[in-house]
């Protein structure tokens, strides 16, 4: 796969794109993972991407989800960008980052690829979301899926936010 230039890879991520192959209604279960993906193509056709979508059946705030771009011209795809849960998960015995630990986003980088890394290999923690629903809809926002709405209505409805009543001191 060519690399690609930081400009190039933020282009493809915010380029304006419209669902071509929807998602099921309902998630499959598969060894443990609920799982549903769908095909999506720059609102100028141009471009194809891929989004996939996992949550773990055990620990639902343990999920990912992912945008691939797929070049028609050459084999193979990119992963643009993944948001997700706390899973600190440990590779060959020894901990991954710190930011495994909470809900993060991998971006890619240009120079991940340069360097012959992941694209997408370092992950930043964010706030921006605390649930899937939460990460999918920051998701369709970050990539520019345009007819989201259509195909995840359940997103339009707000979240409200937790407001317990104050604890009242004892005397």
């Amino acid at each position: 796969m060519r690399t690609y230039s930081q400009e190039e890879i933020d282009s493809l991520v915010t380029c304006a794109k419209v669902i071509t192959e929807p998602p099921k209604k309902e998630m499959r279960c598969e060894r443990g993972t609920r799982r549903n993906n769908m095909t999506l193509q720059s609102k100028n056709s141009d471009q194809e991407f891929s989004v996939f979508m996992r949550i773990n059946e055990d620990f639902h705030e343990n999920f990912s989800i992912g945008l691939n771009y797929s070049p028609r011209d050459e084999r193979g795809a990119m992963c643009l960008l993944r948001c997700n849960g706390p899973h600190g998960d440990f590779l060959g015995g020894a901990p991954i980052p710190e930011s495994h630990f909470r809900y993060h986003v991998h971006r890619a980088n240009a120079e991940n690829m340069a360097e012959g890394l992941k694209a997408e290999c370092v992950a930043e923690p964010t706030e921006r979301y605390a649930s899937y629903k939460d990460a999918l809809a920051f998701f369709l926002n970050e990539i520019n899926v345009i007819d989201a709405l259509e195909y995840f209505p359940e997103l339009s409805q707000p979240m409200l936010p937790l407001n317990l009543p104050e604890k009242e001191s004892e005397p």
